[in-house]
């Protein structure tokens, strides 16, 4: 059983790494992912894990997921978008951006935020930081800044706060849904493959060489796009014409089917 937990562990941290990019790209702390899971455990626990004819209850999805009776009463009675309003500290540097607004000591004479000196100074960015990202060094704090284009450095020894908040450069949601669903679908069937028979196995394979030449990748890169494309389509066709032509009993239970086909490059991501 321990070793079974040890591989769950680590496929979890290999599943969760891509997602957590995702997640600090959008300033979702620590704790806000954590409030998130707590939502899903409860979830989960009330759709699959219930006693045939036999009431839910939070005391049955307390004793499954290992939280507090409370807890998961406060998560059942909640509505999905309130998952984020969490007790936990938020972004330290939403943090240092919204002391830099609001502190008399680091704003001119119009209330405007200054330019700051990095350190040696009663009213640097080194202090700033050091009042309002708690144990964060002022380095990480503007290595962040600077990558999200809230600051800038208009000498090597000042920093100029030029964004009043962290906003991601563009607009990400639809993709993030896409990625969202395409995962989920993937994370569904190998779970259905792993809790039944080989001859009941839904589809799931890829094809894999290592040592593959750059040049050989990129040709395969355009291979694959033709042929997966040219394949989805002929799916898609054989689809519609059969969801049009069959099902005439109205009684019959319908539901959602499909393939997904990907190209994957393995190496070190740029962020």
């Amino acid at each position: 059983m321990e070793n079974v937990k040890l591989n769950i562990a680590r496929a979890v941290v290999k599943i969760l790494n891509p997602l957590v990019r995702i997640l600090l790209r959008h300033e979702i702390s620590h704790s806000e992912f954590t409030e998130i899971a707590k939502r899903s455990y409860v979830d989960v626990a009330y759709r699959y894990f219930s006693i045939p004819e036999r009431k839910k209850t939070y005391a049955r999805v307390a004793v499954l997921t290992g939280l507090n009776l409370k807890e998961v009463r406060r998560i059942s009675n909640s509505e999905e978008d309130e998952m984020l309003t969490t007790k936990g500290p938020i972004n330290r540097a939403k943090q240092v951006i919204s002391g830099w607004l609001r502190d008399s000591d680091f704003l001119d004479q119009n209330q405007k935020p200054k330019v700051l000196v990095l350190k040696d100074d009663a009213f640097s960015f080194e202090e700033l930081v050091s009042r309002y990202s708690g144990d964060i060094t002022s380095r990480a704090i503007l290595d962040e800044l600077i990558r999200v284009g809230a600051v800038v450095k208009p000498t090597k020894d000042t920093v100029e706060l030029i964004q009043e908040g962290l906003i991601p450069k563009k607009s990400e949601t639809e993709m993030i849904d896409i990625i969202a669903q395409h995962n989920s679908d993937l994370m569904n069937t190998g779970i259905y493959n792993l809790t039944h028979e080989a001859e009941e196995a839904r589809f799931q394979r890829q094809v894999t060489y290592h040592e593959v030449p750059e040049s050989v990748m990129e040709e395969f890169k355009a291979y694959s796009h033709e042929k997966s494309l040219s394949l989805l389509k002929d799916f898609d066709q054989w689809l519609a014409e059969h969801k049009k032509s069959g099902g005439n009993d109205p009684n019959e239970p319908k539901g959602r089917v499909g393939v997904g086909i990907y190209y994957f490059k393995d190496e070190k991501e740029e962020g």
